[in-house]
């Protein structure tokens, strides 16, 4: 009987060892193969996430895909290997035509990516242009990538990256300096090693600066170089870049943005401009135009222009609109049919390679979609990649077991499942662009540009509010601009004369309205008074449990100050240069090496199960505590860090919303 025990014993181990032995093996051989699968670094410090094999640690991610990528590149030797460049977390790449997505980012020391391109014939070299860090190269597929800025271009905006398909070697790129409208024309005869300035955007018979979009080879002349200025039209060169002309002849609407050029056709070039009017078109390299937008959408704003490469005489032609969707022509550009993608901001498109039905469009908010049937059916093809901007997280008021999330460009959710779920709420909501969530006394309000809108319980109503003064206009950019990582020129797009609010109070049932740039707002009766701060930047506003409101404010030159608005109206507390102290924000104490809070920088968090349990984050850090404040654990963060909340159900599981790439449910230690 022993002697069986034990036989039967071994064999349990010896079949149990097999299974375990098998699942190593499996789980090396997966370790090893990680690249081969969809891949996306999540951002604590001990966890790393490789869908759908491996997962470490406690971050998970939630919420909706999505994100704003803003350029294209194929390979050239396998049509289902395509690159796309996201704005913020660098450059993604697929190898079975978008079904599943490898981040490619090592090496980039800028993730926000503007321009993509590859070389002709080499699989291995790819370019890829940034937002503010120049240009930069791979040689090996987008494994690894290297600055490649020949110290020209190092902090410069990559708009456009043009190789020339008969030597490789030639490249063009189109850029300017943030804080700058003058743009430049670089070119390299060396592959991108080295960099010269041909043209710059200064010499205007206006004499304002301008700076350029797009750049493109005359593919039957390679002399033949076509130029956008964005508020100048088009321009030419014929001696290879060396100097340009305007060709402007029947354009009336100067916003050039992109250039398509037939080569079936000698002289037959299409050009896209983004304030109306739509595409133009020559049939004789640019000597005259006629404006050809038949079926466009009235006021049009037209991004991109893209020539089907693969049709023969007669190649159909595509308008990428920024809020109409995708536009085709298949008779020379004098009538445009819609495409679908209705609704969408669209960066860039392209046909596969030998798949003239196979169709991909880069968006901003929605991020990447494809269309296997000439754009008669659409799907994204996110995977499980979320990289939008979470904007706002709250609790939902009168519903004790939700959260209220906003995701900018997607609008605002109901968050329940510890946010496995969430629902949209967008019912009359003015934009879906919500740079900000408040709650004052169990109202919730969405903040957008130069808007604002109260939810009713069932639909969003708007708020009325009051006109900026022009000077106070560009505080209010600066705001939005620090929430949401968005080109300078989709922004400048939106620019209107509202003030921008940047939180929200209630003190004795009136209203309140703190400003970016235009200070402290009271609404009285059906009007809003200034009721101090005039010019200044209200970054915090804090409820009291006494029913007062605190409210951390700088002005134009940086100085800070602490102020309690009560019954009596708007008086200072204190002036800070720094910051608030913890007991602002109605913390006890901060985590060690943050003396103040920085209210333009921290978000802070608190959990209504555990009063102790508080969570504060800026920057690409995150600390959670347990004991009110006594001991703090800090996570490291990839992506930075703007909204917090506690679930309602759940007082140890926190949601984290980032900038850069979505949501995280994260279990506080």
């Amino acid at each position: 009987m022993r002697n069986h025990l034990q036989g039967s014993r071994s064999l349990r181990f010896s079949v149990f060892g097999l299974i375990f032995f098998a699942f190593l093996i499996s789980l090396i051989s997966t370790t090893f193969r990680f690249s081969e699968v969809f891949s996306q670094s999540f951002p604590t410090g001990n966890y790393t996430y490789y869908f759908p094999l491996i997962r470490t640690g406690e971050a998970t991610p939630v919420g909706p895909v999505g994100g704003t990528f803003t350029s294209f590149a194929i390979d050239p030797g396998q049509n289902d290997n395509i690159y796309a460049g996201h704005y913020g977390s660098g450059v993604y790449k697929s190898f079975d035509q978008g079904t599943t997505w490898y981040r490619r980012s090592v090496g980039l020391g800028n993730l926000v990516i503007q321009s993509l391109a590859t070389h002709p014939t080499s699989s291995n070299i790819v370019f890829a242009g940034t937002y503010k860090g120049g240009i930069y190269r791979s040689t090996n597929a987008g494994e690894s990538w290297q600055s490649s800025n020949g110290g020209v271009l190092d902090n410069h905006i990559i708009y456009d990256i043009e190789i020339d398909p008969a030597n490789p070697q030639r490249i063009f790129v189109v850029s300017r300096i943030s804080g700058s409208l003058m743009g430049y024309l670089a070119s390299s005869i060396n592959g991108g090693l080295n960099w010269t300035v041909l043209y710059t955007g200064d010499t205007y018979y206006d004499q304002k600066l301008d700076y350029f979009y797009d750049v493109d080879i005359d593919p039957n002349n390679s002399n033949i170089v076509y130029l956008t200025a964005h508020e100048h039209g088009f321009y030419k060169s014929v001696n290879g870049g060396l100097t340009f002309s305007p060709i402007n002849t029947g354009v009336t609407d100067p916003s050039a943005r992109s250039f398509a050029i037939d080569n079936a056709y000698a002289g037959l070039v299409y050009g896209g401009v983004w304030h109306g009017e739509g595409i133009f078109r020559t049939w004789n390299g640019g000597a005259s135009w006629v404006m050809s937008s038949a079926g466009l959408p009235e006021d049009v704003e037209v991004y991109r222009v893209y020539l089907d490469p693969f049709g023969r005489q007669q190649k159909r032609v595509f308008s990428c609109t920024y809020g109409n969707g995708l536009y085709s022509s298949d008779d020379f550009a004098a009538s445009w049919v819609p495409r679908g993608l209705a609704g969408q901001r669209l960066y860039d498109f392209v046909i596969a390679d030998g798949n003239p039905q196979r169709w991909y469009a880069a968006t901003e908010n929605n991020g990447i979609f494809r269309s296997s049937s000439y754009g008669s059916n659409w799907n994204s093809i996110m995977a499980d990649m979320r990289l939008t901007a979470i904007t706002g997280l709250t609790v939902m008021p009168g519903e004790a077991d939700m959260l209220a999330g906003a995701v900018y460009g997607q609008g605002v959710f109901k968050i329940s499942d510890s946010g496995d779920t969430w629902e949209p709420m967008n019912a009359g909501l003015t934009s879906l662009d919500v740079v900000s969530l408040a709650l004052a006394d169990e109202q919730l309000f969405a903040i957008g540009r130069g808007w604002m809108d109260v939810w009713n319980g069932q639909t969003w109503q708007a708020v009325t509010l009051p006109e900026a003064p022009p000077e106070d206009v560009e505080a209010g950019i600066n705001w939005v601009r620090g929430r949401v990582l968005l080109p300078d020129e989709a922004i400048w797009n939106e620019v209107n004369s509202i003030i921008q609010p940047s939180g929200i109070g209630l003190q004795a049932g009136q209203l309140l309205l703190g400003t970016a740039g235009s200070g402290f707002w009271a609404l009285r009766g059906d009007q809003w008074e200034q009721v101090g701060l005039e010019t200044w930047a209200v970054q915090e506003m804090v409820q009291t449990p006494e029913g007062d409101v605190k409210v951390f404010a700088c002005d134009k030159v940086g100085d800070c100050g602490v102020f309690n608005y009560d019954s009596s109206g708007l008086s200072k507390m204190q002036t800070s240069t720094e910051g608030a102290s913890a007991s602002f924000i109605g913390l006890s104490g901060l985590p060690e090496g943050i003396g103040n809070f920085f209210s333009s920088d921290l978000t802070v968090a608190s959990s209504q199960g555990d009063k102790c349990t508080w969570a504060v984050g800026g920057g690409t850090k995150l600390w959670t505590t347990k004991d009110c404040g006594v001991n703090w654990h800090a996570h490291s963060f990839e992506w930075t860090v703007q909204a917090l909340a506690f679930d309602p159900m759940d007082a140890h599981v926190l949601i984290v919303g980032t900038r850069e790439s979505g949501a995280f449910r994260l279990q506080v230690p």
